[in-house]
């Protein structure tokens, strides 16, 4: 009688619906917060910066060219980018 479990119960214990886990954790209170991400520097050369304004609107095809001229014209970087 004092071991049998109920018809509805799998035996198992069940992790509380506050949010947290088991243990207790719930994920606050470690270390500072994460700050936000810093927006990349605006280019101060003219050309470099319309080239920086455009390119959220640039074809996929024409950021490959851009990427591709730069990548020919830089002996330092590889092919791949890396």
């Amino acid at each position: 009688m004092g071991s049998e479990l109920s018809q509805f119960s799998s035996g198992k214990t069940l992790v509380s619906d506050s949010g947290g886990s088991k243990s207790g954790n719930n994920g606050a209170g470690f270390g500072p917060p994460t700050p936000p991400p810093t927006p990349p520097a605006t280019p101060t050369d003219p050309e470099l910066a319309a080239v920086f304004a455009a390119w959220a609107d640039l074809p996929p095809a024409i950021r490959a060219g851009v990427v591709a001229l730069v990548r020919a014209g830089t002996p330092t970087m590889a092919p791949n980018g890396g």
